[in-house]
């Protein structure tokens, strides 16, 4: 008969750990062993996705709670395992990060598991609310279509799947929707038209052009920028 899921056994058995409080420690959700976290689900399994199936679920601690979300790698291949799928959507992501673009905090990815950091709002419902554009957010959305088009990724809808604190954009998705980088070697303006449609779909006030076309330039022309995050 089969074992029934929990949470904590999936945790523990991620990193060999003898107990919840121990794997969420050494995964970095904790910064140290607590007696008993709370561990309080969100929402079941479900699906994210053509290509997963999430889980959401919170830890709660004296005076913090962190919000993680499980990511089960389910996408059809016939060249690759899904593990190898999962190792090649890090690798996108390590790409982009390098570039500046936030993601989701990492806690662990392995045998087709992302254990991540849960952001909590799509980007689009956040400037729908704002009766002016923000400019700290327009510009991160601008400057990931010119990382994008730096590393030659032809992604299908880029920036429908963009999540925010209110103060960050963070790009969630780095499978099939993204698709490889190299696929296109010309630095057109494409993605660069195609942010300025999506952020005028979001309503209010008209995106500045000039200033997009700027901050587009700026970043698809500058060399690697290890370690760099938006301000």
């Amino acid at each position: 008969m089969a074992t029934p899921w929990t949470l904590e056994k999936e945790l523990c058995g991620l990193i060999d750990a003898a107990s919840a409080s121990e794997a969420l420690w050494r995964l970095g959700i904790l910064k140290a062993p607590a007696p008993a976290p709370i561990l309080e689900e969100v929402h079941g399994w479900m699906r994210g996705g053509a290509e997963t199936f999430i889980y959401r679920f919170r830890v709660l601690g004296p005076g913090v709670t962190h919000d993680v979300l499980l990511k089960a790698i389910v996408a059809f291949s016939t060249a690759r395992t899904l593990a190898e799928l999962g190792a090649e959507w890090v690798a996108r992501r390590r790409l982009l990060e390098g570039e500046g673009v936030r993601t989701p905090r990492l806690y662990h990815a392995g045998r087709a598991l992302v254990v991540e950091e849960f952001i909590p709002e799509a980007l689009s419902s956040d400037l729908r609310r704002r009766a002016r554009k923000a400019t700290h957010l327009t510009d991160q959305v601008v400057r990931y279509a010119a990382a994008l088009g730096k590393h030659g990724f032809c992604p299908v809808a880029p920036f429908h799947s963009l999540r925010t604190n209110g103060r960050d954009v963070f790009a969630v998705d780095f499978g099939q929707d993204l698709g490889p980088p190299g696929v296109t070697s010309r630095r057109g303006r494409r993605l660069l038209r195609d942010a300025i449609k999506w952020l005028n779909s979001t309503g209010g006030e008209p995106i500045d052009e000039s200033r997009a076309a700027a901050v587009f330039a700026f970043h698809a022309a500058k060399a690697k920028n290890e370690g760099i995050r938006w301000s």
